[in-house]
């Protein structure tokens, strides 16, 4: 995007947003070597980790909540917070006024968006909200959706996200789609949510992927 890789652009924004003690990156055995090339050659203030799940194929897969649950294990104990960003998330909003709400004390805090019009069924998580933002109900891509807000793969979590995340494994196959680990986190602990205004590619589709190529032509990359 912009003649960069999309986590660069990512990697921008955390950089902005913060000053990370880790940077940790997950992937695939066939794609590890190339983010890794990636990472040595990519400036950061600390040096960026990069973890082979060992799969090469659909079939062989962790899935999103596998290789958070990996990356949480291969990191070892830690009392500091922990952002989760999608790969494949090209973010287009400033994270500090986000972050800024966060507080690790009360629990994980989901980035969600508004949907315009009329929200498809089977296509977005759902999320409903009190009048204080804590959530009351998660959905994973529900076929009858109430509500216009969806969360994005954008999740800050406590030090709990490492146990969390073996509980949640230890009682499910289901180990795909981060929607799912939200689901079962919601009936866990009190999880808050921050309202996103700016741009969000979910780069899942040829016509997403445009959007963000066109969206993203002759930007300049981001200064901390």
């Amino acid at each position: 995007m912009g003649g960069r890789p999309v986590l660069s652009w990512i990697l921008d924004r955390v950089l902005q947003a913060t000053e990370p003690s880790r940077l940790v990156v997950v992937t695939n055995h066939r794609f590890a070597q190339d983010f890794r090339d990636w990472a040595e050659k990519t400036p950061a203030p600390v040096p960026i980790e990069v973890i082979d799940d060992g799969t090469d194929s659909n079939e062989t897969r962790l899935g999103a909540i596998g290789d958070m649950a990996l990356a949480v294990e291969k990191m070892g104990p830690s009392e500091e917070p922990i952002l989760v960003i999608g790969g494949d998330n090209l973010l287009d909003f400033d994270l500090r006024p986000h972050l800024n709400q966060f507080d690790p004390k009360r629990g994980p805090m989901l980035f969600v968006r508004t949907l315009e019009g009329v929200v498809p069924p089977g296509r977005y998580s759902e999320i409903c909200l009190d009048e204080k933002d804590q959530v009351t109900s998660c959905r994973e891509k529900p076929s009858d959706p109430k509500s216009p807000l969806s969360a994005l793969c954008v999740y800050a979590f406590s030090a709990t996200l490492g146990a969390d995340l073996a509980a949640y494994c230890a009682q499910t196959e289901e180990q795909d789609a981060p929607g799912w680990f939200l689901v079962w986190l919601t009936s866990q602990r009190t999880i808050f949510a921050t309202r996103v205004s700016g741009s969000y590619y979910d780069i899942g589709s040829l016509e997403t992927f445009n959007a963000a190529r066109s969206a993203f032509e002759g930007r300049t990359p981001l200064k901390p």
